[in-house]
């Protein structure tokens, strides 16, 4: 039976998947840059590289540790740290260090897709991510807000972009685990190539300057089904 996971924003809500296959890593010749598609399949290995466990910064709220490691797993060109939402759209509070003269990238909604069951393939899975992005930003009532310490980001720092298609590295429990099961081994650690991944992404023009900021990010598309409200604060450091 076909089954569709999507992660927005980091959260799991209906997207698709098809057989195994390790470390996340964009392919040959698709080394990420700088540009919000290739950001955004930098920032998709880097969520779903992290057992849930562990270190998943798709998890609840936290303060400090591992799940705060925005580090990119894959080559970018400019410095960058990552943050995330959920993986089940809850409202979270997080408190983290981050270094200084990194440029904060983060999706406000995101959908990732890769072949997992027979039949589907990077074509499909592909165009499933883009739809779920579309529906979102065609919903009537979609609300959406990005702060810094209070002040609201510009319309221009948030883009809807769509990734080269690239290799991602699941781990042993990963984020996909509770949306396949009770069909056991849910989505099993490994390589998936072909995978996609939309959505509406913000870059900050500027890094942020040493000392403590408040970021906060939510959305919510009610005829979708789907919603966040992520508070990040953050101790950027020397």
């Amino acid at each position: 039976m076909k089954r569709i996971i999507i992660m927005a924003l980091g959260v799991l809500m209906a997207l698709a998947l098809a057989t195994p296959m390790a470390l996340a890593q964009v392919g040959p010749g698709e080394e990420a840059a700088g540009t919000p598609e290739e950001l955004a399949a930098a920032w998709t290995q880097w969520a779903y590289s992290k057992p849930v466990d562990v270190d998943s910064p798709l998890i609840g709220s936290y303060e400090g540790g591992p799940r705060c490691d925005g580090t990119p797993v894959s080559p970018t060109q400019a410095e960058t740290w990552f943050l995330a939402g959920t993986s089940d759209g809850s409202k979270v509070r997080r408190t983290c260090t981050m270094p200084a003269d990194t440029q904060l990238f983060f999706p406000v909604v995101s959908a990732v897709a890769f072949p997992f069951f027979p039949g589907e393939n990077r074509t499909n899975q592909r165009e499933l991510a883009i739809e779920f992005i579309d529906a979102v930003e065609n919903d009537p009532k979609l609300r959406m807000l990005v702060t810094v310490d209070g002040r609201k980001v510009a319309s221009d720092q948030i883009v809807r972009a769509t990734s080269p298609v690239f290799t991602l590295t699941l781990p042993e429990e990963n984020v996909f685990d509770p949306f396949v099961k009770p069909n056991p081994p849910g989505v099993p650690a490994g390589e998936y190539k072909n995978a996609s991944a939309d959505g509406l992404w913000v870059t900050l023009e500027e890094p942020l300057l040493p000392g403590e900021h408040t970021i906060h990010f939510k959305m919510n598309a009610p005829n979708v089904g789907f919603s966040q409200d992520n508070t990040y604060i953050l101790t950027v450091v020397n």
